[in-house]
């Protein structure tokens, strides 16, 4: 035995590809979002940018972060709340990114069946005035307050947010996970306990709410892999062979058979797609690309293919 497998309980409640999904927080849901969108979701992915805690977090999905929070460094135009890529070469810019970014939020999670909220820290830092920042844009350290969340605190920021949800999209379910990417810029210890913080957090959530369950993409890698080959260079980050298989246990855990059907077809097709022979205009490959053609064609009738059937066209003669 190489490694120590756990059990995944399948979710009552499954994924169809016709989902709207929407995902925010840490990179990791980035690596999620983009999967996702390769594999024709509707999906919509951290549209503030990455975002670590779940303060922030819960704040910009109650669409409760003031759009005067604007901030100037090094000559740029920040938005406390978000990541630096909300930004601006002045005040008027930065305000307007991060107006088009909320509304096209608010917009999606009303027709959303889906949340994916994926939390990095329960670490935060508090600005001059005791507020809670998601990015310090480059602003000196002495600004700011390092401190940890407390559970307390985390549960009575969800429930607002949860009321908030209910209100605006009753269909909506919520899937918490927890980054494995560890923060080592606050040291071993200090990353674990912010982790046990949001884990404990989370099943408190869950065992409170219906809608809501919890994915162990954390576990997954720290527990059930376990060796260092499954991280970057960095060793920090998941390596792409640690990602494909958490992105295989969530898919196994969540989606419904005819998804899973559908991803079976579609990766076999991008396989194809993307093969690339050394003669391309020989007989046995133009066959091959007409036969590929035809199952897109098919496809096309499920989700929108247009731009791999024009890639595929372009190759037969």
């Amino acid at each position: 035995m190489f490694k120590l497998s756990f059990e995944i309980p399948a979710s009552k409640e499954k994924i169809n590809l016709k989902d709207p999904i929407f995902l925010i927080g840490s990179c990791f849901s980035n690596e999620i979002g983009e999967r996702l969108t390769q594999s024709k979701f509707q999906g919509f992915s951290n549209p503030f940018g990455t975002i670590y805690n779940p303060y922030s977090i819960f704040k910009l999905l109650k669409n409760e972060a003031e759009n005067d929070n604007i901030i100037e460094s090094q000559g740029v135009y920040y938005h406390w709340d978000t990541h630096g890529t909300i930004s601006g070469l002045s005040e008027e810019e930065a305000s307007r990114n991060f107006e088009n970014q909320a509304k096209k939020t608010q917009d999606f999670l009303k027709q959303s069946k889906w949340l994916i909220i994926t939390l990095g820290t329960a670490i935060v830092y508090e600005v001059d005035d005791k507020k809670i920042v998601a990015n310090c844009h480059k602003v000196p350290a002495k600004h700011f307050k390092k401190r940890f969340l407390n559970q307390k605190e985390i549960l009575h920021q969800f429930e607002s947010l949860h009321a908030y949800l209910r209100d605006i999209n009753t269909d909506l379910n919520i899937i918490f996970t927890v980054s494995p990417v560890r923060h080592i810029k606050d040291g071993l210890v200090d990353n674990n306990r912010s982790k046990a913080i949001l884990i404990d957090s989370i099943h408190q959530i869950v065992d409170q709410h219906n809608n809501v369950s919890y994915f162990p993409s954390y576990e997954i890698l720290i527990d059930e892999l376990r060796d260092y080959r499954f991280y970057n260079e960095d060793m920090i980050h998941p390596s792409s062979q640690a990602s494909n298989y958490i992105w295989e246990k969530f898919c196994e855990t969540y989606l419904d058979t005819e998804t899973t059907s559908f991803i079976k077809d579609w990766n076999s097709l991008q396989s194809a797609i993307h093969h690339r022979p050394f003669q391309i205009k020989s007989k046995n490959h133009q066959n091959f690309l007409k036969n590929t053609l035809q199952k897109l064609e098919r496809m096309n009738e499920k989700v929108d293919v247009s731009v791999e059937i024009k890639q595929v066209k372009s190759q037969i003669i």
